[in-house]
């Protein structure tokens, strides 16, 4: 999974992407925010990605894919821009 999270950060790195990223182990509320993920998305796994408020998924799986798939259909630069990250 520290993989996933990685290649995700890897991937808006090299576009010039501007982000916000919640390290849930790191913060205090961490553990209730996992479990807000799970009542809302049906998951609390990680990476979970979201643009301009609209959850895409992780790294290959999501409701769109995942920030691969979406990057690999040259769907995630208009997303980027479309939030103003790019």
């Amino acid at each position: 999974m520290m993989h996933q999270l990685f290649e995700a950060k890897a991937i808006l790195d090299e576009k010039g992407a501007k982000y916000k990223v919640l390290e849930l182990d790191q913060l205090d509320d961490g553990k209730a925010i996992r479990a807000e993920m799970g009542d809302l998305l049906g998951r609390t796994s990680v990476p979970a990605i979201w643009i301009s408020g609209e959850f895409i998924g992780g790294c290959n799986d999501g409701p769109m894919g995942g920030i691969n798939t979406l990057n690999a259909n040259n769907k995630l630069d208009g997303m980027l821009k479309a939030a103003g990250a790019m």
